[in-house]
């Protein structure tokens, strides 16, 4: 089953949400057009968070700066281009984009909820059509819807879990 890819993936999300802190996180998995190919910045550079609120991007080929500079411009970054280096400095956030980063978490484990839901539907389905085809007993049908709803029970409260972290980096 997806449960744990599902939960792995919403970690990954939240990741990239930015707090009142730095981190490499928010633009490690950023893609960038070099090398006439899309590469993730982490392959292209070496990513560091120097103070709480900077990070510093230094490519290991300087050929591939300006695509990196362009890459974190769009995605709402402003980069700020030293040598052979960049630098991101992220302002404090405010209330109000507080306030909206926390009802985006809201939203992607919301998301993350469906999908799980989705894949339990998915499961129990396809254990209804052994039971019809008589390739397992109603027994195995039972244990087996049992299990399918305890590790969907467990993977929603690590969902929440995630968020509620997430959240609470946010409020600091």
């Amino acid at each position: 089953m997806r449960f744990e890819q599902i939960i792995e993936e919403l970690r990954t999300t939240l990741a990239a949400i930015r707090t009142g802190q730095a981190s490499t996180s928010l633009v490690e998995n950023l893609e960038v057009k070099a090398y006439e190919t899309t590469m993730k910045l982490k392959e292209l550079a070496a990513i560091t968070v120097p103070e709480a609120r900077q990070i510093r991007i230094t490519p290991w080929d300087k050929a591939v700066l300006e695509a990196i500079e362009k890459a974190l411009r769009e995605a709402s970054f402003n980069p700020v281009v030293e040598d052979s280096t960049l630098r991101l400095v992220l302002s404090p956030l405010t209330g109000e984009d507080r306030e909206r980063l926390m009802r985006e978490v809201g939203e992607r484990a919301e998301e993350a909820k469906i999908k799980l839901r989705g894949e339990r539907r998915e499961a129990i389905g396809e254990v209804e059509r052994l039971e019809k085809e008589k390739q397992i007993s109603e027994d195995e049908v039972f244990a087996t819807k049992k299990e399918i709803n305890e590790e969907v029970k467990e993977a929603n409260r690590r969902i929440t879990e995630l968020a509620e972290e997430k959240k609470q980096q946010l409020s600091l």
